[in-house]
């Protein structure tokens, strides 16, 4: 898991995000989530909702094994925006640009972009508001 987030930072610094600690806020929250253990999705969950609590207007990511895993779950949680399973890291900006995309077009809505682990996305509406994605925080659970 600290090798591919490490690889997602480097993807994202490279398209001009920048990191910033996990306590400072942020706009976008990366959560590489893990599911070896019930422990494991429950601190995957508690680190997603803290996220958003820290910044609702966030962008919020689940990636990782727990977002794959429990795809269904997640995407009846309102604390999480992107859904991007283990085969999708190396799309993670794309998947962002996209996302940050269709909140340009329409700001008093924004869009849940859940990418399919074939990697076609599919999306819903749902309310946010608009704000652009920078900076980043990158987490490992």
């Amino acid at each position: 898991n600290a090798y591919e987030t490490e690889a997602m930072q480097q993807l994202l610094e490279n398209a001009g995000y920048e990191t910033v600690p996990f306590e400072e806020g942020a706009d976008v929250y990366v959560i590489n989530t893990c599911t070896v253990t019930n422990i494991a999705d429950r601190k995957s969950r508690q680190m997603l909702h803290k996220a958003k609590k820290m910044n609702p207007d966030a962008i919020v990511v689940a990636t990782g094994c727990y977002a794959q895993a429990d795809t269904e779950k997640l995407k009846e949680d309102t604390a999480v925006d992107l859904i991007l399973g283990n085969n999708q890291k190396t799309q993670i900006v794309e998947a962002l640009e996209e996302y940050a995309e269709n909140r340009r077009w329409d700001c008093s809505t924004a869009w849940m972009i859940e990418w399919t682990f074939e990697g076609s996305p599919k999306s819903g509406q749902e309310s946010r508001r608009c704000r652009e994605p920078n900076p980043l925080s990158i987490w490992n659970v």
